[in-house]
């Protein structure tokens, strides 16, 4: 009886033995001196917040900066990386962060970037994490003529990272980016052949968006920027016949300029003066006519995801034979026909 007894007590010792063996984990009850289980947290981007909503990522980011924050608020770590590395299509940035609840705050295409400045690189807090526009003062006015690099945003917030004490796990938090320059190619043709010339008119953009925050609001005291052109080009074009010595020459004006956010019901006008005489020809408020243009092509959108979602407008205005806005012939904004108010010149 007593040996039956102890060939139970071993059968049972074996089957213990054999399961703490095989069980999955990283520490058996078995063996004290395995390593605990690692439980990896790394850090992805994404950039398809476009109308066509196609991944650009790799195509128009070249460089990451990205920063945590604990569940009491507090800087725990910054990564960044710049360069080819980001076409990788497995491009991740490891942290070593540990169990907990984590806020990610993006900053992209800050390396190299002349026109906005990061307030700060070692933030205590995320609301420290804002960037402005770089201008120079030109007749009381903060003035930007860049052509911008592209600066993207991006945040994530209330992530949980928890370690399986069982199992090694890689965790993988991806980022969605928002790109937050424009650029708008502003054209001024004649409408009955009179030629245009770079020095008669002056074309500016005035709106207050030089200071973004930390999840990308434009802060409600930033200064306003009169943006004016990077680029300007002439050029002509015949309305008839080509080889026809008599066909009216069409000749235009396009300018072109680099802007920041735009929001929906942003006090923006877009101003073309007429130089021989100082008076302002055109004063439109350029982010409504951007999205009255918006049209049935993109009505899944809202107005302002419409605006952040597309980065490159056109406006284009026709100029009579005393070198006036022939507002009769409509506005053309991003390619749609506008026919505005019929009234004499501002």
């Amino acid at each position: 009886m007593l040996l039956k007894s102890f060939r139970n007590i071993f059968s049972l010792l074996t089957v213990a033995l054999t399961v703490g063996l095989t069980m999955p984990g990283c520490n058996s009850f078995v063996y004290d001196d395995l390593p605990e289980c690692q439980a990896q947290l790394n850090v992805k981007f994404q950039f398809n917040y476009t109308l066509d909503c196609g991944e650009a990522f790799a195509a128009q980011v070249h460089s990451v900066n990205v920063w945590a924050f604990d569940s009491e608020g507090k800087f725990v770590w910054t990564g960044s990386a710049s360069g080819d590395i980001l076409t990788d299509p497995d491009f991740k940035l490891e942290t070593p962060l540990g169990e907990g609840t984590y806020d990610f705050v993006a900053w992209c295409g800050l390396d190299g970037n002349d026109d906005f400045s990061l307030a700060t690189y070692t933030p205590a807090s995320m609301q420290e994490l804002e960037t402005t526009l770089k201008t120079i003062e030109q007749n009381g006015l903060n003035v930007s003529s860049s052509h911008f690099k592209a600066l993207f945003h991006g945040m994530k917030i209330g992530v949980e990272h928890k370690v399986d004490p069982t199992a090694h796990s890689v965790t993988t938090v991806t980022i969605p980016l928002m790109k937050d320059t424009n650029d708008i190619a502003v054209m001024l043709v004649n409408e009955d052949g009179t030629t245009l010339k770079e020095e008669d008119f002056t074309v500016s953009f005035t709106y207050a968006d030089s200071w973004l925050a930390w999840d990308n609001a434009i802060k409600t005291d930033s200064p306003v920027v009169t943006y004016t052109p990077w680029s300007t080009l002439y050029g002509e074009t015949t309305t008839g016949d080509e080889d026809d010595e008599e066909s009216p020459v069409r000749s235009s004006l396009l300018y072109e300029l680099s802007v920041s956010r735009l929001l929906v019901n942003g006090n923006a006008y877009l101003d073309v003066v007429r130089n021989t005489d100082g008076v302002r020809i055109i004063h439109v408020p350029l982010i409504d006519y951007f999205i009255y243009a918006k049209g049935n092509r993109f009505s899944q959108f809202t107005d302002q995801e419409y605006l952040d979602r597309r980065s490159d407008y056109s406006a284009l205005f026709f100029i009579d034979n005393g070198l006036g806005w022939y507002t009769a012939a409509g506005i053309y904004i991003c390619g749609w026909a506008l026919v505005p108010p019929q009234t004499d010149p501002i």
